[in-house]
């Protein structure tokens, strides 16, 4: 058996500018996911922990594993890092479901940081969770949007956009939100999704939503906002 990867690296060509990622088969038939970088390749596991080792975060959440001290904290956030590799290559290899089950991982893993960790790790936790919040977003959006179901992949990313609005409150970036590289892609996503109506058709929701709030249906006049801001 060659050690040389020469061969092997030459197969699967490093493209800069994009995640070069391909799901591939272990020995043993498993399904493993590549990702080619610039001087080698990544092998993750497509189950449980991309490395294959036991899970912090599971540990954590079955009540196995101590109070969040700084070791702890630090092989939780190495954990969480590795699945946000995994759960951008998913997207990248068109799987949003199990991208969307990574993030949510993420996510779950950077609220008990902000909960139960130490002052140094519930800043980084906090600065984390917006950036999960949008991968969630765009992965929730994707798997509507592979299944033909646009409308709805809009109104998630306007759930997600709304979910990262308060999470920008909490870090201190809320002035600038708006012109957030992460905050703009998403909202053309959306706007690509959703087609314009007629200007006679905009009146009619907007006359709408005057009479939801007279009568005070703030749910029906929540809805009929939503609808005009995918507008």
């Amino acid at each position: 058996m060659t050690l040389d990867l020469t061969d092997f690296l030459h197969d699967f060509e490093f493209e800069r500018g994009r995640v070069n990622a391909r799901f591939a088969r272990g020995d043993d038939g498993r399904e493993l996911l590549q990702v080619r970088i610039e001087l080698g390749v990544l092998q993750m596991e497509c189950d449980g922990r991309p490395d294959g080792a036991a899970s912090v975060l599971a540990d954590i959440l079955h009540g196995r594993s101590r109070a969040l001290d700084a070791q702890l904290s630090a092989a939780l956030r190495l954990e969480l890092g590795l699945l946000q590799q995994r759960a951008v290559a998913f997207l990248a290899v068109g799987d949003p479901v199990r991208a969307g089950r990574d993030a949510d991982s993420i996510l779950q893993g950077t609220e008990l940081m902000i909960e139960r960790g130490l002052s140094v790790e519930r800043e980084w936790a906090e600065g984390a969770r917006f950036s999960v919040l949008v991968l969630r977003t765009r992965c929730a959006a994707s798997t509507l949007m592979s299944t033909g179901r646009a409308r709805e992949a809009a109104i998630a990313i306007e759930a997600g956009l709304r979910a990262l609005r308060e999470a920008s409150d909490s870090i201190g970036i809320a002035d600038s939100f708006d012109m957030l590289s992460d905050v703009v892609a998403l909202r053309s996503m959306r706007d690509a999704l959703v087609p314009q109506l007629p200007p006679a058709q905009r009146s009619e929701l907007e006359a709408r939503l005057r009479a939801a709030i007279v009568a005070e249906n703030y749910e029906l006049a929540a809805i009929l906002r939503d609808e005009l801001r995918m507008l």
